[in-house]
């Protein structure tokens, strides 16, 4: 059995951060400047697929932390956990802003158009059931295994990781934008 998720998690928080942005909202400068800084943070996290998942079986019970339990090798070498692994491969940035100001031509970031009615989607709990899609399908794929010795990870692997994280840190910026635009007229 799964245990009950929490009722404070990243899309309630997000939407309350989100609500508060308008001025007509009501909320002090001070709270919509922290709550901007918190949603250029979360809304990253939520299109980063082992932000929104966490895998659960027999073998792992209290679940891998949305990969923090699972070891893998990249061509780098180095082992890691699943979950650093992706982070890494999401370009290292903090937030979409990052992704976008601080990318450059190696990133190919840049460089990436984004679906305009996707970019569109602004509900934070659509982002989130789009990561565990991509979760289920690309990040726990073989050669990710349930065992406890790490994974090495296949060119293939690698790959569609590499191009998840920019489409999605793409898509990211793009949904942060219009929330952005939105929110502060």
């Amino acid at each position: 059995p799964l245990p009950p998720p929490d009722a404070v998690d990243l899309v309630t928080q997000l939407k309350l951060m989100i609500a508060a942005l308008p001025a007509a909202s009501g909320a002090t400068d001070d709270v919509r400047s922290y709550d901007l800084t918190w949603i250029l943070h979360l809304v990253g996290d939520a299109h980063q697929p082992l932000h929104a998942s966490g895998r659960y079986s027999r073998q792992i019970p209290n679940g891998d932390g949305g990969g923090n339990a699972e070891q893998v090798i990249p061509a780098s070498g180095q082992t890691l956990a699943l979950h650093a692994y992706w982070d890494s491969v999401f370009g290292g940035y903090v937030s979409p802003y990052g992704a976008i100001f601080d990318a450059d031509a190696k990133d190919g970031i840049a460089d990436l158009s984004v679906n305009a009615a996707a970019a569109k989607v602004s509900d934070p709990q659509a982002w989130i059931d789009e990561s565990v899609e991509l979760a289920k399908q690309y990040a726990y794929a073989p050669p990710i295994s349930l065992g406890n010795n790490p994974v090495l990870l296949t060119r293939e692997y690698e790959t569609d990781v590499r191009n998840i994280a920019r489409s999605q840190a793409a898509l990211a910026a793009a949904r942060l934008a219009n929330l952005i635009n939105n929110g502060l007229r």
